[in-house]
């Protein structure tokens, strides 16, 4: 299994990446986004496959895959290894340690070979490999769904990093063959409950193309 979903995350966070995205950002001026409600549970799906019809569709579009961005986000710049990358621009924190590094919540998506491993024994080697980069990773609520009728694995993990307690959720979403799909999603710890259907719908929406 490859490094590149650990290296993901930390470069994310760290304090040049969350300092170049939150700058650009802040000088749009753009206003506030509206405040999600805390309806759906901590790390879980929809039952169904489809798409919130509530949901703006403003979608991020590659040659692999689409997926939608609600009211406010925006797509920007991928970090190295990863495919695409959104931030909630209009994001307005009020914790001084983010503040400090611009950091905005976001999304990353990446690819990845399973090496003839399942989903849970893939997403097994990504916690290894973060216990052994961040000593104070705690895991929670790993379980499966399905998304567009494709297996799925969901993590959350929160941490410390810089003076800044975040919050992750991993969405792992099995390909077409021995790959998967990684969606990261990063918040503040005190903004998870805020931000938990917004990743789930988000979460949900992720779509593959078909390939000839």
């Amino acid at each position: 299994m490859k490094n590149k979903i650990v290296i993901i995350i930390i470069i994310i966070v760290a304090a040049v990446m969350a300092t170049a995205v939150g700058f650009y950002f802040t000088q749009k001026n753009k206003s506030s986004a509206n405040p999600v409600g805390n309806t759906t549970p901590a790390g879980q799906f929809e039952t169904n496959d489809q798409t919130n019809s509530e949901q703006p569709q403003n979608k991020l579009i590659t040659d692999d895959f689409e997926i939608i961005l609600p009211e406010g986000w925006r797509q920007t710049a991928p970090a190295i290894g990863s495919s695409a990358m959104a931030v909630n621009a209009d994001e307005q924190l009020n914790d001084p340690a983010a503040q400090k590094i611009n950091f905005k919540s976001y999304f990353a998506i990446s690819y990845d070979v399973l090496q003839g491993k399942s989903l849970s024994e893939y997403l097994q080697g990504v916690k290894g490999q973060l216990q052994q980069t961040i000593s104070d990773v705690v895991f929670s609520q790993e379980h499966e769904t399905t998304i567009n009728g494709k297996a799925t694995r969901a993590l959350e993990a929160s941490f410390a990093q810089q003076g800044v307690n975040f919050k992750i959720l991993m969405v792992a979403v099995k390909g077409a063959g021995d790959d998967v799909w990684i969606i990261s999603f990063n918040t503040l710890q005190s903004s998870w409950a805020q931000y938990q259907e917004t990743f789930s719908n988000i979460a949900n929406s992720f779509s593959l193309k078909l390939k000839n």
